[in-house]
């Protein structure tokens, strides 16, 4: 979850370039495009005051237009004919939360997807069919769907669809291309187990968080551990591909220099033999907001620092209040100008990266929490500080400052990410698999630009809640043990063996 794990295949480019290649990203769970993973920036002195911005002008996107084939298939693009560039993507709802017990299976299938060929053409000819048409390929995987795309000069969309169709619909995943898949996608878990602090706690914190009595949570898992990933059989990609991969459960989507009668021919064309079929329907129960505290260790012995992680279940992007929220989010963790990044790394200097993330599924509430990297020493007063912050947000009023701060940075973001290559077909597709009009995003700008200090705090203060936190610390247990059991007790826990519990900490008095 911000936590974007890639891999370049070939000398591709991601979504946006022309140069041919395939880009293959493993995301198990997004920040909803609204904010990139802050960066460690180094503590400099007070600068002077920014000058008065002017007022927020309104953004408008180009209209859509919509299609669909007799299978059901759908079809939307926005034209912009300024650079003579086609971005297309196939959409599919099959991302990691279809996955049931088989954790990391789109994972492997996706990664496997892109790089083992399609239909007559071998992975070796794919690649050079790219570079001859100069398309740059990605598939990209998260929570909820799976998306092949491509970018081509327009003149060439014809053909470069008829090369996505291909992949999407007769994809090769031999027994020895998934099996290789497997192998580096494993390594790579096993890699985070052992040096990723981040990886090891937000694993915790979705585990916790999307915990059920008696079932799998669809979005339980924030990514695959190396035995999950070993235990997938090959012959379970080309089930997956079979029963997912059907019209009703795709979108088509298009944007830049793209007319959309001749990307409905040319999905008729690769994607209109697909025979009418319906996925499997996937239950998505709401989790309970964690009625207390829980506070997890994992252990990474050895480590020269801990990284914390205090989390809960937030607004459903389809709540009322959900802008309202976008704005607290940024108001106590935004880069910069947030409360704790102000505090904890400027002020007091207790952590060297410190911000709060809000990540919403198209089918459950969203997650959010705060985050802190810091010494080992300062692993409990860091720990305090997120708890506090949090309780000031809850219990005292925003400022106007900060209100208008925040929310010109958020309704300004939607009009930046349009200039990003492709980025219009990517939302389309973000929109259709939230279950969303096409004008969501500028409609959440509008609503981010008219939030209040007191709407802002009221949707902070209904879902956050003091006392009723899933708490993760990623460190040496020897070291930060102690410093975390006087905010009740501790679950040590071993990321290298899946997460088995080691020991618990009892609480001490404060």
């Amino acid at each position: 979850m911000n936590r974007v794990f890639g891999l370049f295949v070939g000398a591709g480019l991601a979504f946006g370039g022309c140069g041919g290649g395939t880009h293959v990203s493993v995301q198990p769970v997004r920040n909803n495009r609204i904010l990139p993973a802050p960066p460690v920036v180094e503590a400099k002195a007070p600068r002077e005051s920014p000058p008065e911005s002017f007022p927020a002008r309104p953004f408008a996107a180009p209209p859509a237009t919509w299609a669909e084939l007799g299978n059901g298939l759908k079809i939307v693009s926005r034209r912009d004919k300024s650079v003579p560039i086609a971005h297309v993507r196939i959409a599919v709802l099959a991302g990691s939360s279809v996955d049931g017990e088989s954790t990391g299976l789109s994972a492997v299938c996706g990664r496997a997807l892109a790089s083992s060929g399609a239909g007559t053409l071998s992975d070796t000819e794919l690649q050079a069919k790219l570079e001859t048409l100069g398309a740059s390929l990605d598939v990209d995987v998260d929570a909820d769907r799976i998306v092949v795309g491509l970018s081509v000069v327009s003149n060439r969309l014809p053909e470069a669809f008829d090369v996505l169709a291909q992949m999407v619909t007769k994809p090769r995943l031999g027994k020895d291309d998934v099996i290789r898949v497997q192998k580096r996608l494993a390594e790579e878990a096993a890699d985070n187990a052992r040096g990723d602090g981040r990886w090891g706690a937000l694993m915790v914190l979705y585990r916790d968080l999307f915990s059920l009595p008696a079932e799998h949570h669809p979005y339980a898992s924030y990514d695959a551990t190396a035995d999950e990933i070993s235990a997938i059989k090959p012959a379970d990609c080309k089930n997956w591909h079979r029963r997912f991969f059907v019209p009703n459960n795709m979108l088509v989507a298009a944007s830049g220099d793209v007319d959309p009668s001749s990307l409905r021919a040319a999905a008729q064309r690769g994607l209109g033999g697909l025979r009418k079929g319906s996925a499997p329907l996937i239950s998505f129960t709401d989790p309970m907001p964690p009625g207390s505290t829980k506070i997890t260790l994992v252990d990474r012995p050895g480590s020269a620092q801990s990284e914390v992680a205090v989390g809960t279940l937030a607004s459903k992007k389809s709540d009322s209040s959900y802008a309202s929220f976008l704005v607290a989010d940024q108001v106590i963790g935004g880069t910069y100008t947030g409360r704790i990044f102000t505090d904890m790394r400027e002020k007091r200097g207790l952590a060297y990266l410190s911000f709060s993330q809000t990540y919403s599924h198209a089918n459950s509430p969203s997650v959010f929490y705060m985050y802190a990297q810091t010494q080992n020493g300062s692993t409990g007063e860091a720990l305090g500080a997120l708890l506090d912050h949090a309780a000031k947000m809850v219990g005292s009023d925003v400022s106007p400052e900060e209100n208008e701060t925040a929310s010109r940075f958020l309704a300004g973001w939607r009009a930046l990410e349009s200039g990003v290559p492709g980025r219009e077909a990517d939302m389309l597709c973000d929109a259709w698999v939230h279950k969303e009009s096409d004008d969501a995003e500028e409609e959440r700008a509008k609503a981010i630009r008219q939030t209040t200090p007191d709407s802002v705090r009221k949707a902070f203060a209904e879902h956050v809640r003091p006392g009723h936190f899933i708490i993760v610390v990623a460190g040496d247990a020897a070291q930060v043990g102690a410093a975390l059991q006087p905010f009740g007790e501790v679950k040590v826990v071993d990321p290298t063996r899946n997460f088995a519990r080691i020991k618990t900490l009892p609480a001490t008095k404060q």
